[in-house]
């Protein structure tokens, strides 16, 4: 795990954070995939969601909603997509929990059925992977 003294989100500068409670705070993603992508994370350094205490969870759901008021004010997308990466399997770089709060926009992907369900290449979200295949 990284330590906080390398870590990019243990020390966040004032001016990087949009929103904040006692536990958590929201800050611009600095590689957005949309218009408003923000990252939502505790200020303990904690590797990731399973990591959280309950407050930190509650927290960061406040934040959530907090941050979608501010991004409906200002970039009035058509949805969102929000969620966490968790472990190197699931493409986590920075191992400080963060959760990516994605605004999307109609026409931002040629086809957005399915949304997270398109994550893992070569799956269609039409085709079921039986239990047993599990």
């Amino acid at each position: 795990m990284q330590n906080k003294t390398t870590c990019p989100f243990c020390s966040p500068y004032a001016d990087d954070i949009i929103a904040k409670n006692t536990l958590c705070y929201a800050r611009w993603d600095r590689f957005p995939v949309s218009k408003g992508h923000l990252l939502i994370m505790p200020f303990r350094h904690t590797p990731d969601y399973f990591t959280l205490t309950a407050e930190e969870k509650s927290a960061l759901v406040e934040l959530i909603d907090e941050c979608r008021t501010i991004i409906d004010a200002n970039f009035k997308p058509d949805g969102y997509n929000i969620g966490y990466n968790i472990g190197s399997a699931a493409g986590q770089t920075v191992l400080h929990c963060h959760c990516h709060f994605i605004p999307r926009y109609r026409g931002d992907s040629d086809n957005p059925k399915g949304g997270v369900r398109r994550v893992v290449a070569g799956r269609h979200y039409k085709d079921p992977i039986q239990i047993s295949q599990l």
